[in-house]
C-alpha cells in the first residue's frame, strides 16, 4: 500500500489592508516521486464538457482572444500598467499568421507556451501575451476547472490564470477569481485569490497560500490546480490532493461587508505580466528572454509558462 502524509498548517496573515491571506503548509509524500509532472490524471474526454490539450500548432481563433497594449479604458479614463504597475505589452499575431500565435505565445510540442521577451517595443521594455474566452467561451458552477501547467522561474515574472465576469460589471462588483497566481522569484509558493467589493478602494481580496517544501522547487515541475465552484462556495486543490489548500464560502465574514458575487458566468485568461505591485515590483531583466528563441538562457522553457492542458466539466 502506497503510504500518504499530507500535513496542513494553517496561519492567517494581513499582506495590505485589504488582503487577508490563508497560509498552508503541504507535506505530500507523493512528491518525491522522480516525475516531470504531478499533475492530476489527465480525465477521459467523454466525462468533459470542454477539453484544450493544445494538439494542433493553430490557436483556436474560436476559443481564444488575444488582449493587447499596456492597459485599458476605465470610462474614457486610460490605466496604464493594467492598474498594477506592469511594465509589459501585450502583443497580438500578424494579419497573416497561419497559427494565431506570436514570439511571446505559441504552440510548441503540445503545450501552449507564454515567454514575455526583454524588447523594446511601442515605448515599452518588455512584450508578452494574454489570451482570453471572452465571448467565446463561459464558465460557471456547479463545475471543476483543472489546469496542469509550469511556471517560469526569475525576478519579475508573474503567471497568472484567472476568471473574469462575462456582464459588464465594473471591477470588482462582480468578483475577480484567481485560480492561479505565482511569483517567479519564490520557488515553493503558489496562491490563489478571491477580488470582490464595490469598487477599487473600498473591496476585499482573500488570498489563499500553499507552501511546498522547498527540496520540491515548485517551478521545476508541472503541477494542477483544481477549482471545485459549487453555489455560495469556491475550494481550490494542488495536483491529485483531496483536502483544498483554499476554501471560501458564503459565511465568509468579509461577505457581511460584501455581496457574494461569484454565482454567475465568467470568461478564462490566461497571461504572463512582468513585474508590477504583486512582487513589490521587483524584477531582474536578466531572467528574460532577449529575442524570441530565447536565445539568451541554455533552457528557454525555464522563461515560459507552460499550459499542458485545461478541464472544464460541468457537475
Amino acid at each position: 500500500m502506497r503510504f500518504l502524509l499530507v500535513i496542513f498548517i494553517s496561519l492567517h496573515l494581513i499582506a495590505d489592508e485589504e488582503d487577508i491571506i490563508e497560509r498552508k503548509i503541504l507535506n505530500f509524500n507523493d512528491h518525491n516521486q522522480n516525475t516531470n509532472s504531478f499533475c492530476k490524471t489527465k480525465p477521459s474526454l467523454g466525462r468533459t464538457s470542454w477539453f484544450e490539450d493544445f494538439k494542433k500548432s493553430k490557436l483556436l481563433a474560436s476559443q481564444w482572444n488575444y488582449s493587447i497594449s499596456n492597459g485599458f479604458y476605465d470610462g474614457r479614463k486610460y490605466i496604464s500598467g493594467w492598474g498594477n504597475g506592469e511594465l509589459q505589452y501585450y502583443t497580438k499575431p500578424k494579419k497573416n499568421s497561419n497559427t494565431n500565435t506570436t514570439e511571446n505565445i505559441f504552440i510548441e510540442d503540445g503545450y501552449l507556451k507564454i515567454q514575455p521577451i526583454k524588447k523594446y517595443f511601442k515605448g515599452f521594455q518588455y512584450t508578452s501575451a494574454r489570451i482570453n474566452t471572452k465571448g467565446l467561451k463561459d464558465f460557471t458552477y456547479p463545475s471543476e476547472i483543472t489546469i496542469c501547467f509550469k511556471v517560469p522561474r526569475g525576478i519579475g515574472f508573474w503567471p497568472a490564470i484567472w476568471l473574469m465576469p462575462v456582464d459588464d460589471i465594473k471591477w470588482p462588483n462582480g468578483g475577480e477569481i484567481d485560480i492561479l497566481e505565482n511569483r517567479g522569484r519564490i520557488t515553493n509558493i503558489s496562491s490563489s485569490a478571491l477580488h470582490f467589493g464595490k469598487k477599487y478602494n473600498d473591496k476585499s481580496t482573500l488570498v489563499g497560500e500553499v507552501l511546498i517544501p522547498k527540496y520540491l522547487n515548485f517551478q521545476d515541475k508541472f503541477h494542477s490546480i483544481t477549482l471545485k465552484w459549487e453555489m455560495d462556495k469556491l475550494s481550490f486543490y494542488l495536483d491529485n490532493h483531496s483536502t483544498p489548500y483554499f476554501q471560501v464560502d458564503k459565511s465568509h465574514p468579509e461577505f457581511k461587508k460584501y455581496s457574494y458575487p461569484f454565482n454567475r458566468n465568467y470568461y478564462l485568461i490566461i497571461n504572463v505580466a512582468v513585474g508590477g505591485k504583486y512582487d513589490d515590483y521587483l524584477i531582474d531583466s536578466e531572467a528574460f528572454c532577449k529575442d524570441s528563441p530565447c536565445s539568451n538562457t541554455t533552457n528557454p522553457d525555464d522563461r515560459r509558462f507552460i499550459i499542458d492542458w485545461i478541464d472544464y466539466r460541468k457537475l
